[in-house]
């Protein structure tokens, strides 16, 4: 693969859209709410490899704010943060990552228009967990996403909705690694309709093209879905949606058709103590494995408290994932991990979490590999506090 180092393409439309957002904003209350933590972990296979597993000791350190404005017509949020990872029998594998987020949303009589923007200069030894696997090697990735949204109220009762998603990935010695640069665009339009107080439908159709930087391999996709919103008690919710999708891909020179499903389910139930979160999720995705994959994949998040200073929580993912092409599987995955967590409350601003971590993959071009790790941490969070 060619170890070609790209850039970014940030366009000057996308500038001028968030310069355009953050002027509409008026020099009402503006928040900040810092945080920070720090935890030691042992990590029984830091590597996340089949063979060889390597045992330490690290240092994690994470630090950020969150500056927040909101008014009757704007509400809009910045997040820096930056994350320091060490290790202590490896220090080839230490990281420093940072990220930026930007969210705004403008309010008006009909019609709302929001824009969303991540910025990340990371290791693929944390963004690749949830993608190829291949977190081995300690390379930088530098990702943006930019995601404008409109909505506008056609009639009381119904509403449309245009979203625009891209993002892209750049990795460093991208021939070394294994990993593609990659850019991914998707255009979606949508009609909501309120059928009771309780519940909404909704019919959305969407286009998405996914295109390797550096080589021939790219992929579109047209699909269309439908599905429900309902709140069946002031405790429980349901979203559920289906649909299909079609795939053109090529990769290496070769053209591949293809046709699936695309679903989602998503369950919330608050009770007085407890809440429970499940996502279950079907569709087409990008990958840095320089091809398109159809994931399966389940998201869960269940905490309560015990005490007005113990708290727990569960949350944990699952994900399968497997190349559109029949042909083509070698950068086939399933990973799964949970974290099983208890806090103690030390004041209102300081707090004190015990977490066990298990994770396992299984990749069709790396074989089997588990993890455990076990954390104490720290975690300074302040609530936020008005500055102009």
């Amino acid at each position: 693969m060619n170890s070609k180092k790209t850039v970014v393409r940030i366009t000057p439309w996308v500038i001028g859209a968030v310069l355009t957002s953050s002027t509409t904003i008026t020099l009402a209350d503006w928040a900040v709410a810092p945080f920070a933590k720090s935890s030691i972990v042992f990590d029984d296979n830091i590597q996340f490899t089949s063979d060889d597993a390597q045992v330490s000791l690290g240092i994690n350190l994470d630090a950020g704010v969150v500056v927040s404005n909101e008014t009757e017509a704007v509400k809009t949020e910045v997040t820096p943060r930056v994350a320091y990872n060490t290790y202590v029998e490896d220090s080839g594998l230490n990281t420093v990552n940072a990220y930026l987020d930007f969210s705004t949303t403008s309010y008006g009589e009909r019609s709302d228009l929001g824009l969303d923007l991540r910025l990340a200069n990371d290791s693929t030894r944390t963004s690749e967990l949830s993608d190829s696997g291949r977190v081995s090697l300690n390379k930088r990735r530098t990702y943006f996403s930019m995601s404008p949204n409109w909505k506008y109220l056609l009639t009381p009762l119904i509403s449309m909705k245009v979203e625009y998603l891209f993002n892209g990935s750049q990795y460093e010695d991208s021939g070394e690694s294994g990993l593609n640069n990659y850019e991914f665009q998707r255009a979606r339009v949508g009609l909501d309709k309120r059928l009771s107080e309780e519940t909404d439908a909704f019919v959305r159709g969407y286009y998405q093209r996914y295109k390797v930087l550096e080589l021939t391999n790219k992929a579109r996709s047209f699909g269309l879905e439908g599905g429900y919103n309902t709140e069946w008690t002031p405790k429980f919710s349901t979203r559920a949606a289906i649909g299909a999708v079609a795939t053109e891909s090529t990769v290496e020179g070769v053209d591949d058709d293809s046709t699936g499903v695309s679903a989602s389910i998503g369950l919330r139930y608050r009770a007085e103590t407890t809440s429970y979160h499940v996502q279950i999720r079907s569709a087409v995705v990008p990958s840095s494995a320089g091809e398109v994959f159809h994931q399966n994949s389940v998201r869960f998040d269940i905490t309560g408290t015990r005490t007005t200073q113990v708290s727990w929580s569960v949350r944990g993912d699952w994900i399968d994932r497997s190349a559109v092409r029949e042909e083509s599987d070698q950068s086939d995955r399933t990973y799964y991990r949970i974290n099983p967590t208890i806090t103690y409350k030390l004041t209102q601003d300081w707090s004190l979490a015990f977490r066990y971590g298990f994770s396992y993959q299984k990749r069709s071009d790396g074989g089997n590999a588990t993890r455990n790790q076990a954390y104490i941490g720290l975690t300074y969070r302040k609530a936020p506090s008005v500055i102009y």
